[in-house]
């Protein structure tokens, strides 16, 4: 069902325009439908087949900074969370982004021909060629970053555990996962999934994230559960569903490569003023990375 509401209109800190539907998950069909949103990359219609609706299961979650906020996170042995006045949020947020592995790739891939194919041979599934990672090429994918060189990665069961041990349990609260926001930019579709404790109540107007279901994201044993509706940056390839042979393959798309808009998903834990997530020295050294910069990235000078 496409999304009622209009959307809110607001300048994030970095002056950059957003389209936000609050406490909702609202998908790229229900946004293309949507009177209120006006993308010019949504409402191309040339783009070529991809595929569709892929469902992730996503283990891991990291944080990327540059390196004065890498050398404060060892200073304070722990993630502290900045105001966002621009936005209005009554507290501060600590983000953290999905990191899909090669393998959560793959399981993706097979769980998509399992649900389009269920009745496939043995020697249809020997035969079938690997195809998705030709369409995860959007930044959700990528291993550049735009927000800075120092990555730290965390299993996201970890990283719950570590804010209910520090937020929750000492004052008898339960940790809690809602749906947020859909925030439309010029080209990026972000969702995002919020985390606090039950003692928080500013949040009790926000649907609860569900666990399963055909939902954009949902929360079950340990793992972000992602259906993903637009994997790529630009469509240079056209996806052929065969349904006699019982696979799919990939083809060249004739003429020049299509942009379209590109979903993703991130998580904001609750944090209040004065708080540190605190983390192990040696753990955090565990889990730091150096990544590159991408080429478009949002850095300030």
């Amino acid at each position: 069902m496409t999304s009622a509401k209009m959307p809110l209109k607001r300048t994030n800190e970095r002056r950059i325009r957003e389209t936000v539907f609050q406490r909702e998950h609202v998908s790229v069909s229900d946004l293309r439908e949507n009177s209120f949103v006006e993308n010019r990359y949504l409402e191309k219609n040339n783009i070529p087949e991809y595929p569709k609706c892929v469902e992730f299961h996503v283990a891991h979650v990291s944080h990327v900074t540059g390196k004065s906020g890498r050398d404060g996170i060892f200073d304070k042995s722990g993630f502290k969370a900045r105001l966002d006045t621009a936005n209005n949020h009554r507290y501060p947020l600590l983000w953290w982004g999905l990191s899909v592995s090669d393998n959560e790739i793959a399981s993706a891939e097979e769980n998509f021909l399992q649900r389009l194919f269920p009745q496939r041979s043995a020697y249809q599934v020997r035969n079938q060629k690997p195809f998705l990672k030709q369409f995860t090429t959007s930044p959700a994918f990528q291993t550049e970053s735009r927000y800075g060189y120092f990555r730290f990665t965390f299993p996201l069961k970890n990283l719950l555990n570590l804010y209910a041990e520090q937020f929750c349990r000492p004052n008898g609260s339960e940790l809690v996962l809602r749906v947020y926001e859909t925030v439309l930019y010029r080209r990026e579709i972000l969702y995002s999934v919020l985390v606090h404790g039950s003692d928080v109540r500013a949040y009790d107007d926000y649907p609860r994230l569900p666990y399963s279901g055909d939902h954009v994201c949902a929360y079950r044993d340990g793992e972000i559960v992602w259906r993903c509706q637009a994997p790529s940056q630009s469509y240079g390839l056209n996806l052929v569903v065969n349904h006699l042979d019982q696979n799919v393959y990939v083809t060249k798309h004739e003429g020049r490569d299509e942009y379209y808009a590109w979903d993703n998903v991130a998580v904001a834990f609750h944090m209040e003023p004065g708080w540190t997530l605190h983390v192990d020295r040696d753990r955090l050294w565990q889990t730091l990375s150096e990544c590159e910069l991408a080429e478009c990235n949002l850095l300030r000078n």
